[in-house]
């Protein structure tokens, strides 16, 4: 992490007296892993194109995804501040930007701190997404966890107003995203919670998230409707620590429902999903990760059919050596079953378009329809700055 700018001094001999001391602060990643991936199917903008086999892969993202933001703060005394977070996420294979080529796709947003808590205005991530975060066996490594599965794709928002405040051992944290729709607060709104305790060696979070979802010609502004979807998810996490082990174990409910008319963005289901994993600290610099994630998908609707897909898992091994405090070599090996890595695809339409967590367009992983499941092995290296 590189301070850019240190701006007291200057704030000082400006206004005569020290009534403020700002700094702004560049940081980053710059991640990078080689992967092997079996039974890849070709895809032309998210639709099955002729020919599949394996693949080896340049990722960007491997344990961490490659960005870089700014963050800044004010003193404004008495224990308050003025904030800023500015964060973009890149490919370093290709250079490009990610989040669907947003220049701070990954965070923006501003606010005020106080003894209180913290008061937030921008695109942030949800409440419940932050909260479990704590729990998530590999700390939401996006090459080897199904982050979407568990969090939906709507963990982050646009628009959002996000209070977040700790009380000793108990954090908090709410949101509200408008959905600016004139004539409703409701379509395309968000909201959601999250509470977490930790007390030496125990830990436990709750959360829960809820999207007014909107139609695609709603999205595309082809549709003045004001009916809207609900994306709801509820959280909850435990972990335990003894010794260089730790222990997390977690359950995720979640019921999507269709708007009444249109064609919903998110695919409407409803299931429970379960995760369990176990870290340990060889050494210092040596951490080696298990860990399992199933989802029990109860049915799934597609256009007007109402299917039970088989429910995906997928098996993770990490292994993250230290270098340094900041560089870091990693190597892992993931298997999903009944799904592509990360459950990119768990089924196909009749066109052979694949039906996800996410838009077929934004999947990196397809296996062909007739596979039962998917293999990745990888090898790369993380800068932290």
């Amino acid at each position: 992490m590189k301070k850019l700018v240190s701006a007291g001094a200057a704030a000082m001999a400006l206004t005569g007296g020290a009534h403020a001391q700002s700094s702004i602060v560049l940081y980053g990643v710059a991640t990078s892993s080689v992967q092997y991936v079996n039974r890849a199917q070709n895809v032309s903008n998210g639709v099955l194109a002729p020919g599949s086999g394996s693949v080896v892969l340049l990722n960007s993202s491997g344990i961490a995804q490659s960005r870089f933001g700014l963050r800044g703060t004010e003193d404004l005394g008495h224990g308050y501040k003025g904030l800023f977070v500015l964060e973009n996420q890149f490919g370093i294979d290709n250079g490009q930007l990610g989040n669907g080529g947003l220049l701070f796709g990954r965070q923006a947003f501003v606010g005020l701190g106080s003894p209180y808590g913290t008061l937030t205005f921008g695109r942030q991530y949800t409440s419940a997404f932050l909260t479990m975060g704590n729990f998530s066996p590999t700390g939401l490594a996006p090459e080897f966890e199904p982050v979407v599965g568990f969090a939906g794709p709507n963990f982050r928002e646009n628009n959002m107003a996000k209070y977040e405040g700790k009380f000793g051992a108990l954090s908090a944290s709410a949101h509200w995203s408008f959905g600016e729709r004139p004539g409703t607060l409701a379509a395309g709104s968000a909201y959601g919670v999250g509470l977490s305790y930790f007390m030496n060696d125990f830990g436990i979070g709750l959360g829960y998230d809820e999207v007014k979802t909107l139609s695609t010609a709603q999205m595309s502004a082809a549709s003045g409707s004001n009916d809207f979807g609900r994306d709801m998810r509820a959280m909850l996490g435990l972990s335990y620590t003894f010794g260089t082990v730790k222990l997390v174990a977690s359950y995720r409910w979640g019921n999507s429902v269709a708007p009444s008319s249109g064609t919903p963005t998110v695919l409407p289901h409803r299931d429970d999903m379960y995760w369990v994993g176990v870290s340990w600290d060889a050494t210092p610099a040596a951490r080696f990760t298990l860990a399992y994630y199933y989802d029990d998908i109860k049915r799934a609707t597609i256009g007007s059919a109402v299917v039970n897909p088989e429910n995906p898992q997928q098996y993770v091994a990490l292994a993250d050596y230290n270098l340094s405090k900041r560089t870091d070599l990693f190597a892992g090996i993931v298997y999903a079953r009944n799904a592509s890595l990360n459950w990119d695809s768990i089924g196909y339409l009749p066109n052979g378009q694949s039906v996800g967590y996410l838009p077929a367009t934004a999947q990196v992983y397809y296996k062909p329809p007739g596979a039962r499941g998917q293999t990745g092995i990888s090898m790369g290296i993380r800068h932290i700055f």
